[in-house]
């Protein structure tokens, strides 16, 4: 009895192994790889070519495939894919509780097929599929580069899939100074529709909006037939420091939306040059990036403002605006740099370098008086709405209080020179007007202080006052003139 027990044992034992190696020689052979390249080719609608494909038993079955290409020429290049899954729902037709792992591979967007969520095509295709997908426990991404428009992508990520919702535990995109941890629930149908938390190291605005555009389907193709659903996405963004345009951020948290090819970042906040910035900004993108951006500024250093304008040593003080801009362009850096737009901005408690305007008073005037105040560039406050337009900044109403004189009129400043062009009245203080002592002082007096026109020129490096010497006699002697006439109207 106990001989012919080990020899069923043997048999059984024998049976498996056998079976085991049919299964393995099956999941192996060249017949395998051939079958799956043409099941795919027929779903996808693109050629698709696989190098190898291996088997495996234990622990769970599975197949591992080798230089998996998609397209002719390849936009979707798959290194290597290993796939495990349940036997007996395998066995019906259905991958259950499934583990699939990519990793060294390479997408070029836009993909040639169309993406999860996609009723405009081939209907009938899906229902044929040759295996139903119920669950995948487990996806994990090792290495995976996104590549559009000229931006690449790295991806990581840990995730899994139950029905038509994908669950990321961990998702990690770096490009450049980019690096973002996401994590979050995907919803496949009928469209794309994410609901996502981002935490990131380091972040350029720059580079999200572009990875924001790697997953952007074009509006049409070229036939003018609608594509794939648009993909929607709600994220809240966090990020201890960033860039945006070049300039350094710090604190950023923005809650960005994605509708097809409309972004939006609102509410946003973040500190910028010692201040603040609330706001927000929407978009669209495409081949061309155009925006709305509104902007409230509070407490901003303008000595870091004007050193990374190209004008260090210029000015300094304290900064808070507001405006609304539209710009247009490649990139955020060319949008803005073609910015135009409204806004008010004022300056508190600061001081405006090599101004010398105490100066140029006095040597109108003459020789100053020995008890003359020394001169100083510091200013109280400066109030000013402006209009931007073609790299102009154009002051519609400008106005500076100073101890030593009041400055009110219109300027403007060209950014890409910083050339000062402008009128301005000068109002100089009691102190200063009494200091004067001339027969042109009293012409050109209004109650206790002189009132001087002038004209502002030079560059925000080096500005520079000119009295108009000229305009100044006219409106003395019309002064002089409405005086006597008051005179002699009273006798």
């Amino acid at each position: 009895m106990r001989r012919l027990l080990v020899i069923v044992a043997a048999t059984i034992a024998l049976l498996i192994l056998v079976a085991a190696g049919g299964l393995y020689f099956f999941f192996s052979g060249d017949g395998m790889r051939r079958a799956l390249e043409q099941q795919a080719t027929a779903f996808l609608g693109q050629p698709v070519t696989i190098k190898s494909a291996r088997g495996q038993l234990f622990p769970r079955p599975g197949i591992g495939l080798d230089g998996i290409e998609v397209g002719k020429p390849a936009q979707l290049t798959l290194a290597s894919v290993d796939l495990s899954t349940d036997l007996r729902a395998l066995l019906s037709r259905r991958i259950e509780d499934a583990r699939i792992v990519i990793s060294d591979s390479t997408i070029r967007m836009p993909l040639p097929f169309s993406l999860p969520g996609d009723t405009s095509g081939k209907q009938g295709q899906a229902a044929a599929a040759p295996v139903t997908v119920v669950s995948v426990g487990e996806i994990s991404l090792r290495d995976v580069r996104i590549v559009s428009r000229g931006r690449e992508v790295r991806v990581t990520a840990d995730s899994s899939l139950n029905g038509d919702r994908l669950a990321l535990r961990r998702f990690t995109a770096e490009s450049g100074k980019t690096s973002l941890q996401v994590e979050g629930e995907v919803d496949l149908e009928p469209r794309i529709d994410a609901k996502l938390k981002a935490r990131a190291d380091k972040l350029d605005l720059d580079e999200l909006l572009a990875l924001a555009d790697a997953f952007t389907p074009p509006a049409s193709t070229a036939r003018g037939r609608s594509s794939s659903p648009s993909m929607k996405v709600a994220a809240q963004i966090d990020a201890d420091s960033a860039t945006a345009a070049g300039v350094e951020i710090t604190k950023l948290s923005a809650a960005m939306t994605m509708d097809g090819d409309r972004i939006g970042l609102s509410p946003m906040t973040f500190g910028l040059f010692g201040g603040s910035y609330e706001g927000s900004l929407n978009g669209r993108l495409g081949d061309s990036l155009s925006v709305t951006i509104q902007s409230r500024l509070k407490g901003l250093d303008v000595a870091q403002l004007a050193a990374f304008g190209g004008s260090p040593d210029t000015i300094t003080g304290t900064l808070s605006g507001e405006g609304t801009f539209s710009a247009q362009g490649a990139d955020m850096s060319a949008a803005l740099a073609s910015a135009n737009g409204k806004g008010s901005a004022s300056i508190v408690k600061g001081t405006i370098k090599r101004l010398d305007l105490v100066r140029t008073v006095v040597l109108f005037f003459g020789r100053p008086a020995p008890e003359t105040a020394a001169a100083t560039d510091e200013f109280e406050r400066i109030d000013t709405t402006f209009s931007l337009a073609r790299q102009v900044f154009r002051a519609d109403t400008f106005a500076m209080r100073s101890r030593d004189a009041d400055i009110a009129g219109s300027a403007t400043l060209a950014l890409e020179t910083t050339a000062l062009d402008g009128t301005v009245d000068l109002t100089l203080s009691e102190e200063l007007s009494q200091q004067a002592g001339t027969d042109l002082a009293r012409y050109t007096r209004e109650q206790n202080r002189i009132v001087l026109p002038a004209k502002l020129g030079g560059t925000l490096q080096q500005p520079r006052i000119t009295i108009n010497a000229l305009a100044a006699i006219r409106r003395g002697i019309q002064n002089e003139v409405q005086e006597r006439l008051k005179g002699l109207f009273g006798r």
